[in-house]
């Protein structure tokens, strides 16, 4: 599965940094990071993290700066393929015994009409 979480920050100071974390693990991998400079000193900065994952995983994205920090946070969920794949067999198992009962009950109507034109024609 492949995810892609931006964070995009307004306008603030120029030494703004972003600290990426997955599972409460700071990443060492390289992040991309946009910073334009404004005439006043301060910046308005994005950054962005593309990740393949196989389950569950929480990504935290805190932005440091002398003029303070925040941080956000973001649960991604993986639902296992081999449920999805379950549920979506049952689901087609019993639209499947839906359309066998219709066709069985049918076939019995049909008996039913012919054996009872085989006795008139007797």
């Amino acid at each position: 599965m492949w995810t892609q979480r931006k964070r995009s920050v307004p306008p603030g100071p120029a030494d703004i940094h972003f600290v990426w974390e997955k599972n409460g693990r700071a990443l060492e991998t390289c992040v991309p990071v946009q910073t334009h400079a404004l005439p006043d000193g301060r910046a308005h900065a994005l950054s962005w993290l593309q990740d393949t994952i196989r389950e569950s995983t929480e990504y935290r994205c805190s932005v440091i700066s002398s003029a303070g920090n925040k941080t956000s946070k973001v649960q991604v969920a993986v639902m296992r393929p081999e449920v999805a794949h379950q549920e979506k067999w049952s689901r087609e198992l019993s639209a499947w015994r839906a359309v066998a009962g219709e066709h069985d009950r049918m076939m019995q109507s049909w008996r039913k009409a012919w054996e009872s034109c085989s006795k008139d024609t007797l």
